[in-house]
């Protein structure tokens, strides 16, 4: 018996030191979309019943694109089951874990990974705050204060801000300190206008990701929603 728990004990070790970073773990599955010294955004997609290979995250933010109904295998060969819907978002800590896709469906999420997080994340209770100036060009609200904008979930980390605009809708002028990754979650077109410059029309795409840095250039702009569906992203923004 003294014999097998050490054998056990070896096999898991070893599990853990073959368990590499999942881009290069799941190179069919796994595609880094952007990656600076902050932050690393992957795209994970897994076809119906696919299962992955072991392999390790830091801690993370993660936005499932697609409905997800997976079975996570851990070293120590345990296993739990998680459903979620489409839209949803979810921060994990630190883990070693292989991932199957139980359902007939192909899956996908986007994952954003901290690389400067080392300790367990916090949750900080979100509160509504009011405009506190008109929202122009001159004179912006902070994005967090923008009616279109509503922080749903925040940690030392990440701030998280759900974006909202209907058809016809448009922003007031706000303003963007952070560093900011966008998750798409709907269709449709869109114009944004920079404070002092000309409209641009930019048409949004279901699961596209895009980083926007506005830690050392803070910027200023407003959207309209000029298509025939609701506008809706998540804005990540990392925290300093």
């Amino acid at each position: 018996m003294a014999l097998l728990l050490v054998l056990l004990e070896v096999s898991l070790v070893v599990t853990r030191l073959n368990a590499q970073d999942a881009a290069v773990a799941n190179p069919g599955m796994v595609k880094v979309e952007f990656e600076n010294d902050e932050v690393r955004v992957l795209r994970v997609s897994t076809g119906p019943h696919q299962k992955g290979a072991m392999h390790s995250h830091p801690s993370r933010f993660s936005v499932t694109i697609t409905a997800n109904n997976v079975r996570a295998y851990l070293p120590n060969r345990t296993t739990t089951t998680s459903t979620r819907g489409a839209h949803e978002y979810f921060w994990s800590e630190p883990v070693t874990h292989q991932i199957e896709n139980l359902s007939d469906d192909a899956m996908q999420n986007i994952e954003i990974e901290l690389k400067r997080a080392n300790r367990p994340g916090v949750t900080v209770k979100s509160v509504s705050v009011e405009p506190k100036a008109p929202g122009t060009a001159a004179d912006p609200v902070v994005v967090e204060e923008e009616p279109h904008h509503h922080v749903v979930f925040e940690n030392q980390y990440v701030r998280v801000l759900e974006v909202l605009v209907k058809p016809g809708e448009m922003t007031l002028f706000h303003r963007h300190s952070l560093d900011n990754i966008a998750v798409q979650l709907s269709d449709g077109t869109i114009k944004r206008q920079a404070a002092g410059e000309d409209w641009i029309t930019a048409p949004a795409k279901e699961g596209s990701v895009g980083f926007t840095g506005g830690t050392r250039t803070p910027y200023v702009h407003r959207i309209a929603n000029v298509g025939t569906s609701e506008f809706h992203v998540f804005d990540v923004e990392i925290l300093p």
